[in-house]
């Protein structure tokens, strides 16, 4: 399967002041398959794969030392292979052995000149630090010592380019363009948008179903990952209480969106109880990246954007077919077309979350007056961006309260309408296909220039 995270990786490995870098990702993402799959098989002449979870004889090792010598020694005498310029040295699970996180800084001090990725996950090395800590054993992150990358699940984006190419290229072509695609394409692919949302970005289901075509299997693989997640609660969390609280929250997030109030409210799920109380499951769900948090701005905004003292946020799950999994909704409704209007729009508004947190972009909402909402608002190249996210037609009152506060501002609804640009009212219109080249434009600063 073809990951757009490659360019960067390639980038890397050409960059003159590389550093080791860590690929960070929530579980099941494809950190592996990336590093030692694709890239390590199609870039190097050879590799050293080192599962710091599986290997006890080298973790055993490395836990004795952080000398990046001593690892050269040992890797090369254990593997028989020579540790070249040519040679990807790969850590996976670097989360397991605290000091293979810390000699990362002598590679990068003594020996840049080999090539080291470690993959890893921060909620898990968050728990392997507080044990290291428990046990009064100094541990010190190497900062500005590695390079990293963030990996996050299959966009939109990369399942185009792994099931329909063409499709995609006219889908860009189209958004650079601001030109409506003609009806047959624009249909064809908000066919594959449903099957996607339906499906989500994991990469093991989604193989599944490209490969066979059947959404039972995928679906299958998605209730064990799904499981796997819960299970992870028990095995990387601070105290029984923590564990019960985490899987609250996040067993719950489809039901506190698809409310008439979409703020998270942990009162719903305990009573007497805040989100102060909840501070540790968040922060949980957060590290392991398998939620992403929205921040709740307010009338006017200040700027830069950044989370009011009033603490509302909403929670969105960082994979869409978790999403759907979790709301239990018929499949029909996504792959019959007549039944597509029955579907809420949160599918569409968690899809856009997922499709901006894949490219970083920091996520808020926008509240005005009485029910007056913009479900998400972006600051990019300088300006603001209120972002309206509809099944279909939206009405035009929140915009107008929201300039009323703010300014004149260009408005962009995401919709299942086709691309179009309304200059009187400055509402620049996208398809709900098209989000991941919007989400790279806000990303890099350079929206302002498309319209």
């Amino acid at each position: 399967m073809e990951r757009s995270k490659i360019k960067e990786l390639q980038n890397w490995l050409k960059s003159p002041r590389r550093k080791p870098l860590i690929v960070w990702g929530a579980r099941q993402v494809g950190k592996t398959y990336l590093v030692r799959d694709i890239f390590a098989k199609q870039y190097f002449k050879d590799y050293v794969f080192i599962d710091l979870k599986k290997d006890d004889q080298a973790r055993a090792f490395f836990a004795t030392t952080s000398d990046s010598d001593k690892y050269i020694t040992y890797i090369e005498a254990r593997f028989g292979k020579k540790l070249t310029p040519k040679t990807l040295l790969i850590f996976d699970e670097v989360q397991q052995c605290h000091q293979v996180l810390s000699s990362l800084k002598y590679f990068c001090q003594d020996h840049r000149e080999i090539p080291v990725i470690a993959t890893g996950s921060l909620v898990r090395l968050s728990i392997k630090q507080q044990e290291q800590k428990n046990k009064d054993d100094d541990f010190l992150f190497p900062v500005g010592k590695i390079d990293s990358l963030n990996l996050y699940p299959v966009t939109f984006e990369e399942y185009l380019m792994n099931v329909n190419p063409v499709l995609l290229e006219m889908i860009t072509d189209a958004y650079s363009k601001k030109q409506a695609l003609e009806q047959v394409y624009h249909e064809m692919a908000m066919d594959l948008l449903h099957q996607y949302l339906t499906i989500g970005g994991l990469p093991e289901p989604l193989d599944i179903f490209i490969q066979d075509n059947s959404y039972v299997d995928a679906t299958k693989v998605l209730k064990e990952v799904y499981s796997n997640y819960l299970g992870d609660m028990d095995t990387y969390n601070v105290s029984n209480e923590t564990i019960l609280k985490t899987r609250n929250v996040y067993k719950n997030i489809f039901s506190q969106l698809n409310k008439e109030n979409k703020n998270f409210k942990i009162s719903l799920l305990e009573k007497g109880k805040s989100n102060r109380d909840y501070f540790s499951a968040y922060e949980w769900l957060e590290l392991a990246r398998v939620v992403y948090r929205c921040h709740n701005v307010k009338a006017h905004i200040p700027l830069p954007l950044q989370e009011e003292s009033s603490g509302l946020f909403r929670l969105y799950l960082a994979d869409e077919g978790i999403f759907t999994y979790q709301s239990q909704v018929n499949q029909a409704d996504f792959f019959v077309k007549d039944r597509r209007n029955t579907l809420s729009g949160i599918f569409y508004e968690n899809y856009t979350a997922c499709e901006f947190a894949a490219k970083e972009i920091p996520l808020f909402y926008w509240t005005g007056k009485q029910t007056h909402e913009i479900e998400f608002v972006v600051y990019s190249g300088g300006k603001l961006y209120p972002i309206d996210v509809k099944k279909k037609k939206g009405s035009l009152g929140s915009l107008q309260e929201f300039r009323e506060l703010n300014g004149k501002c260009t408005a962009i609804k995401i919709s299942a309408n086709n691309f179009g640009y309304n200059a009187e009212q400055d509402i620049l219109t996208i398809p709900h296909y098209a989000v991941f080249a919007l989400a790279e434009d806000l990303a890099s600063g350079t929206i302002a220039a498309v319209f």
